[in-house]
């Protein structure tokens, strides 16, 4: 299927005053387990064209996955009508062409991989957990996504990526668990065994926990951990959107330092280590945006939209039109590694915890980037710059923002986390936090 050619048919039909469409070709095929054995093999290919029209300075927007001349006409006609059928300008418009990068972000073997190579992939990550009677479930995907950005302004970018996405959690026998992931856009770099192994040693060690007492603790937090920290920031305060709506814990404090020194945090969907995507699903370039430089606030990201409300310039982070309501946003959040090795994170710690993930955050206060969340598949008590043994999870309030302030130490490496879904990732390394606030036990049933 030609999908170029159709969408310049769209484009040529002047059916409206400015016409944008975006086609999203994405493919995931996916082998799921459970006690060690696979149970579902699933795949998904499906092409989606959003087609956004705008008349007199008004837009509409219709989805489709009818991809013949008619059925995509018959939607930039319905587009046309909405847009029509709008009470009041949408106070921006398309925008013009701009350069974009290209890169080379897709892996054949990826995108073409076999049942049977996810299957002798996921044997291998569950043979440890299966010699000790322990319980290893999650899923392997394969496959990726193709993206074109067309538009009557003269926009035409297109951009093909590959994506391989490993998660499990293993149970142990009386009740331990461990979590681990892998991400990254080659099958050929995903090595089960070692993955699996970081999930199999927390089971192994937290099939014996203890209750601690709330309060607050110095802290260790693994990658997956960070990356939901800054997650929940992200949607708190990194956008534009939160500026404009007075929710974002930034306004007003641009230039000042609100974090530590340690803390360099920004998006950039060029950084060779993540999920690489040059443009966003305006056809606009991505910029290496910085939240935080050296704990000193300094910016958002934009899309068209906010970029006209703000007097400012699209940084490439528009979301596409289903997701609208939460455009734009970072999707390939990096926080710079430092200098401590991963023994050193924890030998400089006389009594905390070190947590593998949380779960179930959610947001408390956005202008104080208070969230709460819980720990989840291997907590453990730290004693003397040593790790003691598991404790229960355990429920969090704490501020995003005190969080980072507090950071006294960050790890050498970075890890690629994506949590096993979507577009974009996080690249993190461990950190130490002085005092990070727990609220309460998370009970056993």
């Amino acid at each position: 299927m030609n999908v170029e050619a159709l969408l310049d048919g769209v484009l040529g039909k002047k059916v409206a005053d400015e016409l944008e469409l975006v086609a999203i070709r994405g493919r995931e095929e996916l082998t799921r387990f459970t006690d060690c054995q696979i149970h579902q093999n699933v795949a998904s290919v499906d092409t989606t064209v959003h087609i956004r029209a705008w008349v007199d300075g008004k837009a509409g927007v219709v989805t489709t996955n009818d991809l013949t001349a008619d059925g995509l006409g018959r939607a930039a006609q319905g587009a046309a009508q909405i847009a029509r059928a709008q009470t009041r300008p949408a106070g921006y418009a398309p925008p013009d062409p701009r350069p974009v990068e290209e890169v080379g972000a897709w892996d054949e073997a990826t995108w073409e991989a076999s049942p049977a190579e996810r299957a002798a992939l996921v044997a291998r990550a569950v043979k440890g957990a299966a010699e000790l009677g322990f319980n290893a479930s999650g899923s392997l995907s394969t496959g990726g996504a193709e993206i074109w950005v067309r538009t009557t302004r003269g926009v035409d970018a297109r951009h093909r990526t590959s994506a391989v996405r490993f998660v499990t959690v293993i149970l142990g026998k009386s009740g331990g668990s461990g979590y681990a992931e892998f991400s990254g856009p080659r099958l050929s770099e995903f090595r089960p065994e070692e993955a699996a192994a970081r999930a199999l040693a927390k089971a192994k060690l937290s099939e014996v926990r203890k209750a601690l007492e709330p309060g607050e603790y110095t802290v260790v937090l693994e990658e997956p951990a960070v990356a939901t920290l800054l997650g929940m920031l992200s949607l708190m305060g990194f956008s534009a959107r939160a500026l404009l709506e007075k929710r974002s814990f930034l306004d007003g404090k641009f230039g000042e330092k609100l974090v530590s020194d340690l803390v360099t945090v920004y998006d950039d969907g060029l950084h060779p280590k993540t999920m690489v995507m040059p443009f966003d699903f305006e056809g606009m370039p991505k910029e290496r945006v910085y939240f935080f430089r050296a704990g000193v606030a300094e910016g958002v990201v934009h899309d068209t939209r906010t970029a006209a409300l703000l007097n400012a310039h699209s940084t490439g982070h528009a979301l596409p039109p289903p997701a609208a309501g939460w455009s734009p946003m970072p999707t390939h959040v990096v926080m710079e590694p430092g200098a401590a090795a991963d023994e050193e994170l924890v030998s400089g710690v006389p009594r905390g915890l070190l947590v593998t993930r949380f779960h179930y955050a959610r947001t408390v206060d956005p202008m104080r980037g208070v969230m709460t969340m819980m720990t989840r598949d291997g907590t453990f008590l730290i004693e003397e710059g040593r790790v003691k043994g598991a404790v229960e999870d355990m429920r969090i309030t704490e501020s995003g923002l005190r969080a980072l302030s507090l950071i006294e130490a960050v790890g050498r490496e970075q890890r690629l986390i994506t949590h096993g879904e979507g577009f974009g990732a996080y690249l993190v390394p461990k950190v130490r936090i002085a005092k990070f606030a727990f609220t309460g036990r998370t009970e056993r049933m």
